[in-house]
C-alpha cells in the first residue's frame, strides 16, 4: 500500500520552486476543496499537537510537502502570522522572491520562499518571574512557498491563505559514511568487471 506523501520505490517527488507555485499552490488557491494532489499532503503545521510529525513516522520519508493555512495573530489588526504553537515555534531565517523564469531576473514574480527552523521553547525562572528562551534547532527545517501579493488578491487570499511547506529533517552524517561515499565516487568505472551470466 502506498500512503499519501509516499511514492513507489525508484520514484521521488522533486518539483522546482516555480512548479510548486504554478502547478500546485495556484490551483489549490483557486479550488481549495477540489484540488487534492496525493503528492502534497494537507495538514495544520501550527497545530499544538504537531500532527505533521506523524506523517514522517507513517511514511518513513525525510522530506514531505504539505498544504497548510496560515493563521493571523490574535488581537492583531495587521497581517502578522502566528508562528508559535504549543511549546514550539517556526523561527524565520531568510526569504527571497520566486520568478516565473528563474534565469530571468526581470520576469514576473509569482511567489516567495521563506525558510524557517523549528525550535522548542523552554521555560526558565528569571528573578522570580517566568521567562522563556528558544532551544537550539533540533534538525527540522521548513521552506514555505506563498503566492505573490497580486496573485493572492486575484483569488481573494488574505493572511489565512493556503501555502505549501516543504518540511525536512536534517540527517546527521558521520565522517566514516562520507568517506565511504567519497571512495565510491572515486572508483574508476573501467576497473569494475561485469561478471553477470558467467
Amino acid at each position: 500500500m502506498i500512503f499519501p506523501g509516499r511514492f513507489p520505490p525508484g520514484t521521488r517527488f522533486d518539483p522546482t520552486e516555480t512548479q510548486l507555485i504554478t502547478d500546485y499552490l495556484w490551483p489549490k488557491a483557486c479550488d481549495p476543496r477540489g484540488f487534492k494532489p496525493g503528492s502534497v499532503l494537507e495538514c495544520d503545521l501550527y497545530d499544538d499537537e504537531e500532527k505533521w510529525k506523524h506523517w514522517f513516522d507513517l511514511t518513513g520519508e525525510s522530506r514531505l510537502y504539505f498544504f497548510t493555512r496560515l493563521k493571523k495573530k490574535k488581537e492583531e489588526k495587521g497581517q502578522r502570522v502566528e508562528r508559535s504553537f504549543g511549546q514550539s515555534v517556526w523561527k524565520s531565517q531568510r526569504d527571497y522572491e520566486i520568478r516565473i523564469d528563474p534565469e530571468d531576473k526581470e520576469s514576473l514574480v509569482i511567489g516567495k520562499k521563506r525558510t524557517f527552523s523549528y525550535k522548542v521553547k523552554t521555560a526558565e525562572e528569571d528573578g522570580g518571574g517566568g521567562s522563556s528562551r528558544e532551544s537550539e534547532n533540533n534538525g527540522w527545517v521548513m521552506h514555505e512557498f506563498t503566492l505573490d501579493g497580486d496573485l493572492a488578491k486575484k483569488v481573494g487570499c488574505g493572511c489565512d491563505c493556503y501555502v505549501i511547506c516543504c518540511v525536512r529533517k536534517k540527517e546527521e552524517r558521520s565522517g566514516s559514511s562520507s568517506d565511504e561515499r567519497r571512495e565510491i565516487e572515486l572508483i574508476d568505472p573501467s576497473m569494475i568487471q561485469m561478471n553477470f551470466g558467467q
